[in-house]
């Protein structure tokens, strides 16, 4: 029962139409993601995240690469998957010489290997927003630099691989205010959405302010324009803070017209859908970084996201929506001794056995009981599956368990 001592910690068994799980060496239990979880990092808490991404393949840096990052999803005419992304320095991953531009990789079999474009799309040192463009071609959003001030980078593209800045009117950061008034910008990575009335909305990680300490607290932008070109933050519709906006969120609309809105956090990806203003009750997915949303004309639903680890670098994952029966409950709190909660992780899966079940550092790209000083243990009991993955060298979130032959994320 809730309360009573437990002896494994991060051991899980159903009670009633829930789980309860052993925290700490007391019974707790399990929250649901559709309520108010509270994982963050540096506190041992448990949260049951909606397992529906199978993973699907991964573009790592390094190997002519440099710290790939921040990811934006295009299908083109012909079929093909089209993602941009930052090919960046990092001095944390031990990768210079890059030049920081924006770089491609095309997938021809609907995001199962990807082979990289050469060349530079765009010569911008910031993350951007690509989307189509109404007529054909595409449009492009970043941030750009002149002395003294950042200011909103656009750019056309009749195929997608050559794009032309144009001069528009932009945003102006020192106008994306706190709800107490303070500016954060700069901005990171802007997502954008063409809504249904035919205005644009966007929303933009801010990290002037809450970027430092233990404990962060960053903002994100809300914006609106009506052509895309001229931008008004919304302060009242300025989040973050309190909860922090862990990397850049993104924006989506969806397939059946919705606006997907993902808000990175320390307990996992906060999603909501709604149609850009008023929004559904959260459900949360796996933790990573950067998330970015893309629907095929097929009808998959596919999923990117970001992740680090200085001995590789960074890491763009790709999975689609698959239908399963997987219940994975994430048990986060790091090692007793401190440091980063990364370095010891722990899961409880149930309707899978040992057998079906691995732990994937993506950056590197390996099962991390491959990785030399790492270990993953796994007990049985009641039909539960105690997954405790511990890397001491391990500092940022680019892990999870693969679950079953679909290779459910979790």
């Amino acid at each position: 029962m809730p309360g009573n001592p437990c002896a494994t910690n991060g051991e899980t068994v159903p009670l009633g139409n829930g789980f309860i799980s052993c925290i700490n060496f007391k019974w707790e239990p399990v929250t649901s993601a559709s309520g108010n979880t509270s994982a963050g990092f540096g506190t041992t808490t448990q949260s049951l995240v909606t397992t529906t991404w199978a993973y699907l393949s991964v573009i790592n840096s390094g190997n002519g690469l440099g710290n790939v990052a921040d990811a934006t999803l295009v299908q083109t005419p012909s079929g093909d998957i089209r993602v941009y992304f930052k090919n960046g320095n990092d001095s944390g991953g031990n990768l210079t010489g890059f030049d920081n531009f924006i770089h491609s990789a095309i997938s021809k079999d609907a995001g199962k290997t990807w082979t990289i474009e050469s060349g530079v799309r765009m010569q911008v040192t910031s993350p951007v927003e690509v989307l189509p463009k109404t007529g054909g071609g595409y449009q492009a959003w970043g941030w750009s630099h002149s002395p003294g001030k950042d200011y909103m980078y656009y750019a056309e593209s009749s195929d997608g691989l050559t794009f032309t800045e144009i001069s528009v009117a932009g945003l102006d950061v020192n106008k994306c205010l706190t709800t107490a008034g303070v500016a954060f910008g700069p901005l990171g990575d802007p997502a954008i959405v063409k809504l249904a009335d035919g205005t644009w909305l966007l929303h933009a990680q801010g990290f002037g302010i809450g970027n430092t300490g233990t404990n962060f607290a960053r903002w994100a932008c809300v914006a609106t324009s009506p052509d895309g070109k001229t931008w008004t933050p919304v302060q009242s519709r300025s989040y973050g803070g309190t909860i922090d906006v862990a990397t850049n969120p993104t924006i989506y609309m969806n397939k059946s017209g919705k606006v997907e809105w993902m808000w990175p956090s320390g307990r996992g990806v906060e999603t909501r859908i709604g149609d850009g203003t008023t929004y559904g009750e959260a459900i949360t997915y796996p933790q990573a970084g950067d998330p970015e949303r893309l629907d095929l004309a097929d009808g998959t639903e596919l999923f990117a996201m970001g992740g680090f680890d200085p001995r590789g670098g960074g890491a763009i994952i790709f999975a689609k929506r698959f239908s399963n029966s997987y219940v994975i409950t994430s048990v986060s709190g790091g090692p007793p001794t401190g440091g980063s909660p990364n370095r010891l992780l722990t899961w409880s899966v149930k309707g899978a056995s040992e057998s079906q079940i691995t732990v994937q550092n993506f950056c590197l790209n390996k099962n991390v009981k491959n990785i030399s000083g790492a270990t993953v243990t796994m007990t049985t009991a009641g039909g539960i599956v105690t997954v405790v993955s511990a890397d001491p060298a391990n500092e940022h979130s680019c892990v999870g368990v693969l679950v079953g032959s679909e290779k459910i994320i979790g």
